[in-house]
């Protein structure tokens, strides 16, 4: 909590909570939603020190399929996918799924591109936001 508190993050990126394969994300996301809520007074004033509330975003897991992952925001990581490719060769332990990461990149950006008319999205990740956006009006 204290950590959201001194850094007063504008989006947070957590494990999605469903992982059959990996009882420690369900466990990361819950402390990750715990400090969250608990930071920011659940939204409202209180006598206790809050932050504005994050945005929640859930990241897509490795079998989205098996973790009831509903992808509904994609960002265009074209611009930085060698800088991801990079940070997935440093990671020896799980290099089995660098062509798995980097093949769904492409796919997502296929999704991307469909929804957004975006011709230049050439790698996307899928995100779920958690909350619902506010809006003046549409």
């Amino acid at each position: 909590m204290g950590v959201f508190q001194n850094f007063q993050p504008n989006i947070v990126l957590t494990h999605n909570p469903l992982d059959p394969f990996n009882p420690d994300h369900p466990v990361a996301s819950q402390v990750v939603q715990k400090a969250r809520l608990l930071s920011s007074g659940a939204g409202v004033a209180s006598a206790f020190s809050r932050i504005t509330p994050p945005d929640l975003y859930f990241f897509e897991p490795h079998q989205p399929e098996l973790c009831d992952f509903k992808p509904n925001t994609f960002v265009d990581i074209t611009s930085v996918m060698d800088k991801k490719i990079k940070a997935m060769d440093a990671m020896k332990a799980q290099s089995y799924l660098h062509k798995y990461y980097s093949e769904l990149a492409s796919r997502r950006a296929n999704h991307a591109r469909r929804i957004s008319g975006d011709a230049d999205i050439k790698f996307a990740e899928a995100h779920f936001r958690t909350l619902p956006w506010v809006v003046k009006n549409l």
